[in-house]
């Protein structure tokens, strides 16, 4: 039974399936037959207008009788559409839209009919002869003649002619097109687009939209294409194509697309103004090529990556033109420039270590610093910000850049920017300021929330790392090849080699022996010199002295010579024209005026050009040398004002006749060098060297040197380089941060610079105690309890009515509650603001106990940093430097105010906690003291030195409290003067002996300060 009831519900489902299918085979020939008869109803029909139409015409004839050869097909009982070559039905559709003097009435019928055919899918991929008649509705659409009547009209077939090409590529037969048949529908819709920009809104605004939908569906597809193990070796043979000749479209299409639409960023329009004419960039046609290259970058996405035409297609071309155009367009341009750099970033980062360098260094920092207008400006911040909101990018480009001695320190220069634009100058805040604020707390939270990670063991090193040994700074290690902490260290290591390389530049710059000297003393070039370290740093460290640099290279010593070899050495010109060339080498330094020099630097030039030339133009390098040398005389003779006889191009090839190993270099050669030359002169770099703008020489460098150079470094965040580079602009950030606070009077800035406050000390708790220490020290001005021309009843009116001080406070101390481990001179500051809250009764008495908690943590924390100094082997002279500015300042201190409390009313428990304080300073100065006495024995200042310890006893034995008598320190006074003095004789600092009277001095003193301690300490003199 059950059986029998499967049978009858498969017999239910086959009956259903068959009905559905003759259904739509119904359907399907209704709706033909509805079209059919449209297009001959309208193609009989007199027209309204005068046409050059004729009814009678031999090829209105053949188009008619194709139409009617149709019907008798269309309700065939025995045929099934999806078997039935396409072509028959949809020829004579294609006839009418392709037909001579067609009225336009029944070419959009016609094209209607098509699009309900491919929109009901009659057919699909697998249907017989699919392949060309989904090609022949390309083609037979792009060539759509139209017969000239009226614009609306016209703007009708157009948009007809812009759904069909949208059908046929989302229909799923598209995959059999072509490469050209895909580039040809892409051409068509673009010329579509340039055809409405004189017509009706609404057809420009279609035109654009199908321009979207066919590139969506065509880049989309690169998730489906198979990537060949041949694809990745070459990106210059055709067999980057990814698809044969039986699958359809594939690659090739998208990348003379992509091509295509790289090339309308250069469309230009004329302008006419007061009688003359210019060119400028058609921003519209700008824009839309941009926004249709994102959408491509947003659909192919990572797949792009795996295919090399396409890709270098975004490496080279897209990014020159970005860059190019980056600070010459509006701000809606610019706005998709970053949007596009910024999607790249997101799928394709790997491959764009150096073009991205680039982007920072000439288009957004550029922009965002000396920006042409205001809004540019916000344009060019707001991309930093979206780049910092990024989670890996703030890590990952201080790996890239900050850390490689050859880049441009991209997350230093972010940083300081930031810091830079955020600083209040006025009231009120402006936009630029507020969005610079927030880039700079976005990266102060960004470091706090990694470094503080407790899932993250990694041990802090020291800050800042030392160069132990040497080694090339341009060699640079793969993060694959190295353990996660050996990868850090090198990193770090890289990073001060560029610090020191850049000191290195300003010895140079002042003293060529000098700066060469200190390339040694830093390790950063072997010992003795190698060329190839002195040519590393000529060519790698920017802002260099470009004539020091010139006359080095050019002197005829045989060091000299080997290191221009070397320089030499690092140009790439594989595939580079002579005169780009030659811009490029010279424009890393400024050539020398004596012939000589020139010659040389002229010859090593050369003998590289030569060598790395793939072509035949050149019989030897000497004719390299000799065509060199008459470029570099051309451009005098040009470009040099004093010249009045400019030479012509016939005597500039004249003068070259038979350099060529005796035979002449080919004019179109000659003549094309001339014309580059006489329009654009070889730039001469001044002192400074800065590049002004992206050349085509420097563009050309940067890509031959991006196939050398390893990939972009991906990483995850690591603690010790977090607190690296936040080290480099920690203390813009406080400046920027404290300022902000100090001009801000809304509570939600209030808060977020708070809410940075605290980001930065959970950053400096980590070996960076003198940020933190700066941070308090900023910020307690900022809670007016430090102000000492302000009454107590100032004070507390500012408490009461402004929200500012309250933060501050309360910002402060937590910070010492949650980070005092790390405080040091910040204690101070948080003291004195205790001390000021307690006399305004503010705070409760048993808030500050100076004789438990505070001076506990004072003694503790002071004694733990000099026990620890014990380690840096300190000389005698920083021991009593240290003593002086530290233990001695402290017990003057607190000896002053101890005195101030005595002198109060009412302020007895004060004075005795001050007084409990200095007790335990009395103390800690007899620790250190003996902790240290060896050091300072030895110092020739030893005996002021002890005078000055004698003088403080002597001061806190006799200190005179007034009212509440004697000090409690006489008790401790003795007692400490005697575990001193015992000490120095025990290491026989103090003896008697010629010539040395600190014996007796101290006798003396000692009678003066403690009478009782006489007798047991020198009772020799009784």
């Amino acid at each position: 039974m059950e059986s029998t009831g499967g049978e009858e519900e498969e017999r239910k489902l086959c009956k259903s399936y068959q009905q559905k299918k003759k259904r739509k085979e119904i359907t399907s020939a209704c709706m033909l037959n509805t079209e059919l008869g449209a297009v001959l109803a309208v193609m009989r029909r007199p027209q309204q207008e005068p046409s050059f139409y004729t009814s009678d015409s031999q090829s209105d004839t053949n188009i008619l009788n194709s139409l009617k050869s149709l019907r008798s097909l269309i309700f065939n009982p025995q045929q099934e559409w999806q078997t039935i070559d396409p072509s028959i039905y949809i020829s004579p559709f294609l006839d009418v839209v392709q037909g001579e003097n067609i009225p336009a009435a029944a070419t959009i019928v016609a094209l209607s009919a098509i699009l309900k055919i491919l929109r009901l899918e009659i057919f699909n991929e697998k249907t017989p002869g699919a392949r060309d008649a989904i090609t022949c509705i390309v083609t037979g659409v792009s060539t759509c003649r139209l017969e000239t009547t009226n614009q609306a009209c016209e703007e009708a077939v157009m948009l007809r002619i812009l759904q069909v090409l949208t059908a046929v590529m989302r229909h799923s037969a598209s995959i059999l097109l072509s490469n050209h048949a895909v580039c040809t529908l892409v051409n068509t819709c673009f010329q579509v687009v340039q055809q409405s920009a004189n017509r009706s809104d609404l057809l420009q605004r279609s035109a654009r939209y199908a321009m979207h939908e066919v590139l969506q569906v065509i880049f989309s597809r690169l998730l489906e294409i198979e990537v060949k193990p041949e694809q990745c070796e070459s990106d210059t043979e055709d067999v980057d194509d990814g698809t044969d000749s039986d699958s359809g479209y594939g690659v090739r299409c998208a990348v003379d697309i992509f091509h295509f639409l790289c090339s309308l960023l250069n469309v230009v329009q004329v302008v006419e103004t007061e009688g003359s004419t210019s060119h400028a960039a058609d921003e519209d046609v700008q824009l839309f090529s941009l926004v249709l290259i994102n959408s491509c970058i947003e659909l192919g996405g990572p797949e792009i990556g795996k295919h090399p035409k396409l890709l270098r297609m975004i490496q080279d071309d897209l990014f020159h033109h970005l860059i190019h155009y980056g600070t010459r367009s509006a701000p809606l341009l610019f706005s998709m420039i970053c949007s596009i750099v910024l999607n790249i970033y997101h799928f394709l980062k790997r491959f764009i270590r150096l073009q991205l360098e680039a982007f920072f260094r000439f288009v957004i920092l550029r922009v965002a610093s000396t920006g042409s207008s205001v809004h540019l400006q916000e344009v060019a911040v707001e991309a930093i910000i979206n780049f910092l909101r990024q989670s890996s990018f703030i890590m990952e480009v201080y790996v890239n850049y900050d850390c490689h001695p050859t880049c441009l320190s991209v997350f230093e220069e972010i940083g300081k920017l930031l810091c830079k634009l955020a600083f209040p100058g006025a009231v009120p805040l402006t936009t630029i300021q507020v969005q610079a604020f927030e880039g700079l707390v976005i990266i102060m939270h960004t470091i706090a929330e990694n470094i503080d990670n407790q899932g993250d063991s990694c041990p802090f090193g020291p800050y800042p790392v030392e160069i132990t040994e040497y080694r090339p700074f341009w060699d640079e290690k793969s993060k694959d090849d190295l353990d996660l902490e050996t990868w850090v260290e090198d990193s770090r290591i890289r990073r001060t080699q560029k610090k020191k390389l850049l000191i290195a530049r300003d010895h140079f710059n002042r003293d060529e022996k000098k700066g060469l000297e200190y390339l040694k003393l830093c390790q950063l070039v072997s010992d003795p010199a190698d060329p190839k370290d002195i040519a590393m740093f000529f060519r790698y460290t920017p802002e260099l002295d470009k004539n020091m640099m010139g006359d080095y290279l050019g002197d005829p010593d045989e060091f000299h010579l080997q290191v221009l070899r070397e320089f030499a050495e690092t140009f790439r010109f594989s595939g580079v024209i002579l005169d780009t060339a030659l811009r490029t080498y010279l424009a890393a330094f400024r050539l020398p005026g004596e012939s000589q020099k020139i010659q040389r630097i002229l010859e090593a030039f050369s003998d590289r050009f030569y060598d790395q030339q793939s072509s035949d133009i050149f019989a030897s390098k000497d004719a390299v040398f000799i065509l060199c040398y008459s470029l570099i005389m051309l451009n005098t003779d040009q470009h040099n004002p004093q010249v009045k006889k400019k030479m012509t191009e016939e005597e500039f090839i004249r003068n070259n006749r038979a350099i060529n190993g005796g035979q002449d270099l080919p004019r179109e050669y000659l003549s094309e060098l001339f014309q580059s030359i006489a329009t654009n002169p070889i730039a001469v770099f001044g002192q400074s060297g800065l590049l002004v703008e992206m050349n085509p020489g420097r563009w050309m460098e940067l890509m031959n040197q991006s196939k050398v150079m390893q990939l972009y470094i991906q990483c995850d965040f690591d603690r010790q380089l977090g607190r690296d580079m936040f080290a480099c602009v920690a203390g813009p950030s406080i400046a920027a941060l404290s300022a902000f606070f100090e001009h801000s009077d809304e509570d939600e800035m209030f808060h977020e610079c708070i809410e940075g406050l605290m980001s930065v000390a959970r950053i400096a708790q980590y070996g960076l105690e003198d940020t933190l220490d700066e941070l308090i020290a900023s910020f307690s001005k900022f809670t007016t309890l430090l102000n000492p021309y302000a009454s107590a009843e100032e004070t507390l009116f500012a408490f009461s009515n402004d929200m500012k001080p309250k933060m501050a406070t309360l910002a402060i101390f937590t910070i010492a509650n949650s980070f005092g481990d790390s405080i040091r001179a910040g204690w101070r500051n948080i003291v004195d603001c205790l001390l000021k809250l307690k006399r305004l009764k503010l705070i409760p008495e048993s808030a500050i106990d100076f004789d438990n908690a505070a001076s506990a943590n004072l003694s503790t924390e002071t004694g733990k940093s000099f026990t620890l100094a014990e380690e840096l082997d300190f000389s005698p002279v920083n021991s009593i430097t240290c003593f002086n500015l530290v233990i001695f300042a402290m017990l003057d201190d607190l000896h002053e105010k101890m005195v101030e409390y005595s002198r109060r009313e009412n302020a007895e428990r004060e004075m005795r906690g001050m007084e409990g304080t200095l007790k335990l300073a009395m103390e800690l100065l007899t620790d250190v003291y003996m902790l240290f006495l060896k050091q300072i024995a030895a110092s020739p200042g030893f005996r002021t030195f002890w005078l000055g310890v004698l003088r403080r006893m002597d001061t806190c034995m006799k200190a005179d409290l007034g009212v509440w008598g004697e000090t409690k320190l006489q008790q401790i006074v003795p007692s400490l003067l005697r575990r001193m003095i015992t000490k120095m004789k025990e290491e026989e600092i103090l003896v008697q002996k010629e010539g040395d009277d600190l014996w007796d001095i101290t006798d003396i003193q000692i009678q003066w300060i403690a009478p009782s301690l006489k007798e047991e300490l020198f009772p020799d003199e009784i």
